[in-house]
Order: structure tokens, then C-alpha cells, then sequence
């Protein structure tokens, strides 16, 4: 599919049969358990009918998205939008990610959070100082001007511009109340993860480049990150370019997630595992991690959560390997 693509323009794209496919795979995962009553089971018995309509908007350029529902989970999109929206994070995945730093783990190639641990935990031998940071609230102060600009400079469409730009932008329907969103962005939008990478990518470049220069490390997964330094002045610089760049897409860091000094001999918590020195401290499960965990369980226990269930979390949340 990835080589037809190839040749075609952003939007054909996005509304390619293979592409909505895909996409149409991934909503009935998602949605399979919805209430009789959700709109799921409304596009879905009259897709025929309303994908046309859809492809339709997309390609003229007058697609609106409907308001988020606010549910006790959060902030819910329509089944439809969810599908335009996956259908876009398909296409625009491998599109942007060559442009985006491979510094930044949690793109699709770039390995994920265990390899990014396994990573910064095969390179603290190397040095003495640490900058473990991540942003405070990171998707929900994300700028829409300054993002739209940053994706202004990667994406030529503007069809495709303006896509984003209406699903930023959008209204949230709150106990029947539409509230405007101006800055932000929701954490259940399948384009999310790229959009963050996108919006910290000077973080990457800047700090990227300078401990290139300087033989140091860096490392990003999402909004956490880790910078690591041989001498003191080398971890003050490193500082100072975070917080410049931080402070030119207006967030700031995590006040109680930020750790800046030298590396302790047990080491520091990073994407919840103890990373330390590998002969001393080793690579562990954070305590924090742990009481979570914990917390987790006896919440499903108490739910009635089947055993099954059950043990398929303790499987996916425990465990790094390699």
C-alpha cells in the first residue's frame, strides 16, 4: 500500500479505499463494545451511503468536525471524526515522521518507551549529570498557533492545513454546554502522539545538536526526556537551551518530575523504571511505578474484572525486556 501511496497527493491519500480500510479496521476495535446507542453503530450500518459523503468533504475542503463529548473517561470524539482522524494519522505518520528527530522515541520506528530506557540505561556509565524533565500539563497547553505554524513549515497541502487546523479549533459538548477550545489538544486524538513530536521537535533538534557537539546524550519519549552530561557546565548549558526552547512554544517544566544534578548511585526515574549505574543500581521497576501498579490492581479486582483481563494487564504493564 505505502509504495501506491507514495505517488499520490496527501489528501487521495487519506481517502484511498486501502487507507479507509485500515482506518474502518481500527474504529471497530475501538468501538466494537460501544452502547447500542452510540453513533458507531449508525456509520457503520449506513457506511455505503456515508462514505462517499465523507471522502467527499475531505477532498473539497468543507469536512467540520462535530464537538468532543465529555464522558467520565474524558473527552470522546464522534465515531466519524475518529475515522477521518485515524485516516489522517495513517498517512501523515509515515509522511512526517523522516522530517522529525529520531531522538524522539515514540515515533512509529524510533523503537518506543522500553527502548528508549534501554537506551539511556546503556549510556549512564558515560557520565556524572542528569536533566530528567518533562512539560507541565504537556497536550493540554499545547499552542494551536504555534503548532499550525510548525506543520505550515512540513506539510504543503492546504487541505490537509485546514483539516487541522478545524480539529484543533474544535468545540466541547460538556453536559449539553459547547465550550470553545483554544489551546490544547485531546489525548484520545489519534494524531496526538505525532502532534506532540511535532510541536517539541526544536527541543529535539537544539538539544539534539549540541550534545552531538559535546559527545553527550538525549534522549525524548512524548514529554518526558533525558539529557546526560559528563561535567557541570555541559548540564547548565543543556539547561538553558531546554528551558529557551520551552519557553518559545510557552510551556514550562513539570515542577515535582524534574530532576537536575548529579547522578545518584541509585540512580534516577525515568518512563517508570530506576535507571542507574549497571554494575551498582542497575535497571529497575520506579517505586512509583509499582504503587501503581498495585493501585491498578486492586481497582480491577474491586470492578469484577474477569482473571483473564487481569493477568493480560499485569503482562502488558510489567517487564521491560529487550
Amino acid at each position: 500500500m505505502a509504495t501506491r501511496l507514495n505517488i499520490m497527493g496527501l489528501i487521495e491519500q487519506i481517502v484511498a479505499a486501502e487507507n479507509l480500510q485500515a482506518a474502518w479496521a481500527w474504529l471497530a476495535s475501538r468501538r466494537k463494545r460501544s452502547h447500542h446507542n452510540s453513533d458507531y453503530w449508525h456509520l457503520r450500518h449506513h457506511r455505503q451511503q456515508l462514505e462517499p459523503e465523507i471522502i467527499a468533504a475531505i477532498c473539497d475542503g468543507t469536512y467540520q468536525f462535530s464537538p468532543c463529548q465529555q464522558y467520565e473517561g474524558g473527552l470522546v470524539w464522534c465515531a466519524q471524526d475518529a475515522l477521518v482522524l485515524k485516516a489522517m494519522a495513517q498517512v501523515l505518520s509515515p509522511y512526517l515522521n523522516p522530517q522529525l528527530s529520531q531522538h524522539c522515541f515514540h515515533l512509529a520506528g524510533n523503537g518506543g518507551a522500553k527502548d528508549c530506557v534501554n537506551a539511556v540505561h546503556e549510556q549512564v556509565d558515560e557520565y556524572r549529570f542528569v536533566c530528567r524533565s518533562d512539560v507541565n500539563s504537556y497536550y493540554a497547553t499545547i499552542d494551536h498557533g504555534i503548532l499550525i505554524k510548525q506543520l505550515q513549515a512540513l506539510i504543503p497541502s492546504e487541505t490537509v492545513l485546514t483539516l487541522l487546523s478545524r480539529m484543533l479549533d474544535r468545540l466541547d459538548d460538556v453536559q449539553g454546554v459547547l465550550h470553545p477550545v483554544e489551546i490544547g489538544i485531546s489525548k484520545g486524538n489519534p494524531l496526538s502522539p505525532l502532534l506532540g513530536a511535532v510541536y517539541l521537535q526544536a527541543l529535539d533538534e537544539e538539544l539534539g545538536q549540541y550534545c552531538a557537539a559535546q559527545g553527550l546524550f538525549y534522549a525524548r519519549f512524548m514529554d518526558d526526556w533525558v539529557i546526560l552530561c559528563r561535567t557541570r557546565q555541559q548540564l547548565r548549558t543543556g539547561v538553558r537551551i531546554m528551558n529557551r526552547v520551552l519557553d518559545r512554544v510557552k510551556m514550562t517544566k513539570h515542577p515535582y518530575k524534574t530532576f537536575i544534578g548529579r547522578i545518584k548511585e541509585s540512580g534516577f526515574d525515568f518512563l517508570g523504571y530506576r535507571i542507574g549505574n549497571r554494575l551498582r543500581a542497575g535497571l529497575d521497576i520506579a517505586w512509583k511505578t509499582w504503587a501503581n501498579h498495585q493501585g491498578k490492581l486492586c481497582q480491577l479486582y474491586e470492578q469484577g474484572v474477569s482473571e483473564r483481563d487481569i493477568g493480560q494487564y499485569v503482562v502488558r504493564g510489567v517487564g521491560l525486556g529487550k
